[in-house]
C-alpha cells in the first residue's frame, strides 16, 4: 500500500516534470529576446548546477567522481554546451513548440541508431519499420516538401536537429558513466564543468546585464534553468531509479504535447497539422523501438 502510494506520487511528480520540460521551450524563446545565447547558457548552467547541488545535499548524494567519471563528465559537458547553443538559437529563430516536438522525439531515435552503429544494440529486421516511420514523421514535422537548405536554417529546424544529435551523444556517455556514479551527481559535474568551458566563449561585458532585466525574464529563466534542469531532471533520474528506465522514459511522450500547447498559449504559435501528424508518427516509432527493446 505504501509503495503504491509512493509510485502514485512519483507518477504525478513525473508528469509535472515533463510539463516543465515542455513549457521550457516557449520560455526559452521569450528569454532569447533579452540576451545572446552565450550569456543565457552561462547563467543557465550556473543556476542548474546550484539547484542540483542543493538536491544532492538534501538527498545525501556523494558528489566525488572517479577520474574516469570526471572524464565522462568533461566530454559530456562539451556536447551539453553545443546542445544549449542550438537550443537557444533554434528557439530564437524558429517555432518553440516545433522544437519541443523535434528534439524529445528525434533524440532517442538517434541515440538508438548510434548504439546500433557502436554495436551496443543489435539491429533487427523489425527495426526497419520503426525507423521508416521515424524518418517519415521527421520529414512531415519539418515540412521537407517545401523547404530548401536555406529554409532549413532560417526556420531554425536545423538547430533542433543538431540539438537532438548532440543530446544523443550525452545520453550514451551518461549511460556508461552511471555505472560508477549517481546520475544526479554526474549531472552536477556536467553542468559545473559546462560553466567553466562556456565561460571561454562568453563576453563578460554583457554577463551582468541580466540583473537589469524585468520580472518576465526572470520568471521564464527560472523555469528554463532551476525548474527544467534542476528540479525536472532530478525527478526524472529519481524515477529511473525507482520505476526503471523504460517506464520513466515513456513519460517523455508527454513533453511534445505540453510544448505545443504552451507555445500556443504563450506565444500564439499555430498548431499545424504537420506537427500533429509528424510528431504522432515519431512518438509511434519511439513506442515501437521501446517495445522491441523490452521484448
Amino acid at each position: 500500500m505504501k509503495r503504491a502510494l509512493e509510485n502514485k506520487n512519483l507518477t504525478i511528480a513525473l508528469l509535472l516534470a515533463m510539463t516543465i520540460w515542455g513549457i521550457s521551450w516557449p520560455n526559452a524563446k521569450i528569454i532569447g529576446k533579452y540576451a545572446s545565447y552565450e550569456v543565457l547558457i552561462l547563467w543557465r548552467f550556473l543556476f542548474s548546477a546550484v539547484t542540483i547541488f542543493i538536491f544532492a545535499f538534501f538527498l545525501k548524494i556523494q558528489l566525488k567522481p572517479s577520474k574516469k567519471t570526471f572524464f565522462y563528465a568533461l566530454f559530456s559537458s562539451m556536447f551539453v554546451i553545443l546542445y544549449n547553443i542550438n537550443y537557444f538559437k533554434g528557439t530564437q529563430i524558429g517555432l518553440a513548440g516545433l522544437g519541443g516536438v523535434i528534439v524529445p522525439t528525434l533524440s532517442p531515435i538517434i541515440t538508438y541508431l548510434l548504439t546500433i552503429l557502436l554495436k551496443v544494440e543489435k539491429f533487427k529486421k523489425t527495426d526497419f519499420f520503426s525507423f521508416f516511420i521515424a524518418i517519415l514523421g521527421g520529414g512531415i514535422l519539418i515540412r521537407i516538401w517545401e523547404i530548401s537548405w536555406q529554409d532549413l536554417i532560417h526556420s531554425g529546424n536545423i538547430y533542433y536537429i543538431i540539438a537532438a544529435a548532440t543530446w544523443s551523444i550525452v545520453s550514451i556517455v551518461s549511460e556508461k558513466a552511471k555505472k560508477n556514479i549517481n546520475p544526479i551527481a554526474f549531472s552536477f559535474w556536467i553542468y559545473f564543468l559546462s560553466i567553466i568551458l562556456s565561460s571561454l566563449i562568453t563576453d563578460f561585458q554583457n554577463v551582468l546585464t541580466v540583473f537589469t532585466f524585468d520580472w518576465i525574464f526572470w520568471l521564464n529563466f527560472i523555469v528554463v534553468s532551476s525548474l527544467s534542469v534542476g528540479f525536472a531532471t532530478t525527478i526524472f533520474f529519481y524515477a529511473t531509479f525507482r520505476l526503471g528506465s523504460a517506464r520513466a522514459a515513456s513519460f517523455m511522450f508527454f513533453v511534445p504535447l505540453s510544448s505545443v500547447i504552451f507555445s500556443w498559449l504563450f506565444l500564439k504559435e499555430e498548431i499545424m497539422i504537420s506537427t500533429i501528424v509528424g510528431g504522432g508518427l515519431m512518438i509511434g516509432a519511439l513506442y515501437l523501438i521501446n517495445f522491441r527493446s523490452k521484448a
